[in-house]
């Protein structure tokens, strides 16, 4: 009788996926040098992703081993990593760059972002990237700002004047780029400039955001854009309409305490089903981010 023989692979297919989930989430607690091993120890029998093999690499940077750093970044950039904005600007890579190999594999990765892009729209690319900047630069600062000067000063009800006058001209931006175009697909300018567009109407009154969420899910059904802008954005209209909200996104202050909180949400049970589905993580993850404590329970009752 002969005997079945049964690749090693396939037998450990399920560990090399958890592996490389354990790797993720190590990577994500900061515990750098075993995040690294679990990585490598992966990779051995399951090639993962370009973006795991740049966490690799930033895991190797972050445990002080700057040649299996620089090994992963180059798989990276050989299975088509193109995010070359953000190798630039990593912080967790900044050892390497005082390497030789550095800019060969730099350049590699620009390869790699200008092949994707070279059917792209650049001046439209460009124009809606530029409403990004608008939109979120200043926005980004209101933390320190409000550390600075005082939630309820002079100076953040200024700052908050200045958003909301550059939140009016993008808008009128986005909707003329709208009405000429469509909504603008990721094929056409990139990922950063389709969002943009969502960004824009997130931020707008509930009138905007009802006569445009038509053509972001057309988008999101082609493909062309993505199912957690997606969410987010019907999770705001509901909250906007006093309605539940479906994927937890929304977070408000609570009207007596002043503490934050999540805006109630519809069939709670179901909400982190319902967050995978569109690519978010847990609700849980998610809150903690803004300091907040959640579970199903206390939404139940």
């Amino acid at each position: 009788m002969r005997q079945l023989l049964i690749p090693l692979c396939l037998l450990t297919l399920p560990l090399c996926a958890q592996t490389l989930e354990r790797a993720d989430s190590l990577f994500g607690a900061g515990a750098y040098q075993t995040a690294a091993e679990a990585y490598t120890t992966a990779f051995a029998t399951d090639t993962g992703d370009v973006y795991q093999l740049y966490s690799a690499a930033s895991a190797w940077t972050l445990a002080g081993d700057t040649s299996q750093a620089l090994f992963y970044l180059q798989q990276a950039a050989d299975r088509g990593y193109r995010h070359a904005d953000h190798v630039r600007r990593d912080e967790n890579l900044t050892t390497l760059q005082h390497t030789g190999a550095w800019s060969p594999i730099v350049a590699a990765i620009e390869a790699n972002l200008a092949e994707h892009e070279k059917d792209y729209d650049h001046e439209l690319q460009d124009r809606l990237e530029r409403i990004y900047l608008e939109d979120q630069v200043i926005r980004q600062l209101w933390e320190d700002a409000e550390k600075r000067f005082g939630k309820r000063s002079a100076e953040m009800e200024y700052f908050w004047e200045t958003i909301q006058r550059q939140d009016s001209l993008n808008e009128l931006a986005v909707i003329d780029i709208i009405e000429a175009n469509g909504w603008p697909a990721s094929s056409l300018v990139g990922e950063k400039a389709n969002r943009t567009v969502w960004l824009v109407i997130q931020h707008a009154d509930l009138a905007l955001q009802e006569k445009y969420l038509p053509l972001l899910r057309a988008s999101v059904s082609k493909g062309e854009s993505n199912g957690s802008d997606l969410a987010l954005l019907e999770d705001r209209i509901l909250m906007y309409s006093n309605k539940p909200q479906l994927y937890g996104s929304q977070v408000r202050s609570n009207p007596e305490t002043g503490a934050l909180e999540v805006y109630e949400i519809a069939d709670p049970e179901n909400v982190n089903r319902r967050r995978a589905e569109v690519g978010l993580g847990s609700l849980e993850a998610y809150l903690a981010r803004f300091g907040i404590e959640w579970s199903v329970q206390p939404q139940k009752q």
